[in-house]
């Protein structure tokens, strides 16, 4: 698609704090600062121009199809979404940034694109959460962890049975091996309180069991979300269960 970046737009993305750019309805690259270039590794930001996720010369490939998930979903809801990233960049180093991505539009106010900012997370508490996530990943039918750079957009999924901000927390801890006790004590409830929760998520997503839910759930894409809930509370107590 061919689109002009407005100068101001550039001048924007280009002065803001942290890392930014555009892209198209397709999801490639329009326009991106230095900053974020040289994080995937290219050189001049000229470079990033027609490429995708899938084309950067560092480990966030792997995490591309979440990218263009995202920006699809950006640009057919016309909402912004809230992004927390937990990649291994060019340079071979972990970092953990909080991206907002929002729809790009033209003169006529039709969307074209998504712009995303991207700042780098410093405080400990959250760094220490984006090291947890980024440890742990459930594969169906597959019992094993993998350490594994992941994108988890902040909020609810775009498709799926609309649950309780609770119903979340509880649905997120659980797609991670809690169990009903450590998921208790991480959310300061009874144990009696996150099964009958369990019992209700089963319903909202037809599930005869655990397995069934966890595999509906991740279907429906509340792997890689993150409730609000969780975002705004002390997360020590989560990274310390066992």
């Amino acid at each position: 698609m061919n689109f002009l970046i407005p100068s101001e737009l550039r001048t924007l993305i280009d002065t803001q704090p942290g890392c930014g750019g555009c892209k198209d309805l397709a999801s490639n690259y329009l326009y991106a600062d230095q900053t974020f270039t040289s994080l995937v590794g290219l050189r001049h930001k000229e470079d990033i121009v027609g490429m995708t996720d899938l084309d950067m010369p560092c480990d966030t490939v792997e995490c591309a199809h979440l990218f263009r998930a995202q920006d699809r979903e950006v640009i057919e809801s016309g909402e912004n979404l809230r992004i927390l990233d937990v990649q291994r960049f060019a340079d071979k180093q972990w970092k953990s940034l909080i991206f907002t991505k929002t729809p790009l539009r033209d003169t006529a106010q039709n969307i074209v694109g998504t712009v995303f900012h991207g700042q780098e997370l410093h405080t400990r508490e959250l760094l220490e959460l984006a090291a947890l996530l980024s440890e742990i990943c459930y594969r169906p039918h597959d019992t094993s962890w993998l350490t594994t750079p992941t994108s988890y957009t902040i909020g609810r999924p775009g498709r799926g049975p609309k649950l309780s901000p609770r119903q979340e927390e509880v649905l997120f801890l659980l797609l991670r091996g809690r169990t009903a006790r450590q998921i208790a004590r991480v959310l300061g409830v009874a144990t009696r309180t996150v099964e009958w929760h369990h019992t209700t998520l089963k319903e909202k997503f037809s599930a005869q069991n655990k397995s069934e839910l966890v595999d509906r759930a991740i279907e429906l894409g509340y792997l890689n979300n993150l409730p609000p809930g969780l975002w705004q509370r002390p997360l020590s107590i989560i990274l310390r269960e066992t």
